[in-house]
């Protein structure tokens, strides 16, 4: 539904033998802003991603379509699905694996302070006397997940009326 409202522009594409063609395809750099609906608090609720869920399958869940995968994202001004929406528990550990190289997931990424949870500098006698405590990269990189999984979603009440506002502006 998204890209099928966007309106259309021609393409120009060249071959392998340098003949110009023209493809017509929806103006995906065409923007819009329904900040009405996301700015107002008391049009939106909050709802927490299950383990492995994308926005399809929130949009499916919530408003009863896939369809709306986009008013999902536009809730929550995710424009890059793939870094700032929540992994799944595999895909966080293959991310970790990755970023911080194999078997370093258990590596210290820094310490915190217990009793309110600031960054601090390592220091022995703190971390024996338990007043300072090492975060591992896993445990980093959980919390930032974690963090993600929290989103708001705009009241199934006002789908229609988002639908509507979202065709006329894309024209």
């Amino acid at each position: 539904m998204y890209f099928k409202a966007l309106p259309r522009m021609v393409y120009p594409w060249k071959d392998k033998t340098g003949k110009f063609h023209g493809a017509i395809v929806p103006d995906i750099f065409r923007r819009v802003h329904l900040d009405k609906f996301f700015n107002n608090r008391q049009l939106l609720q909050d709802e927490w991603v299950e383990d492995g869920d994308m926005p399809e399958h929130v949009a499916y869940k919530f408003y009863g379509s896939m369809e709306y995968h986009w008013i999902v994202l536009l809730s929550n001004n995710i424009i890059d699905v793939r870094s700032e929406w929540p992994l799944s528990h595999r895909s966080l550990v293959d991310y970790v694996d990755d970023k911080y190289g194999t078997n370093n997931s258990s590596a210290i990424h820094h310490y915190v302070d217990t009793t309110n949870n600031l960054i601090v500098d390592w220091d022995a006698a703190k971390l024996s006397a338990g007043t300072i405590k090492a975060v591992t990269n896993y445990d980093y990189e959980t919390e930032l997940n974690d963090k993600k999984r929290q989103i708001t979603l705009l009241n199934k009440r006002f789908l229609k009326d988002i639908v509507t506002q979202y065709k006329k502006l894309v024209k």
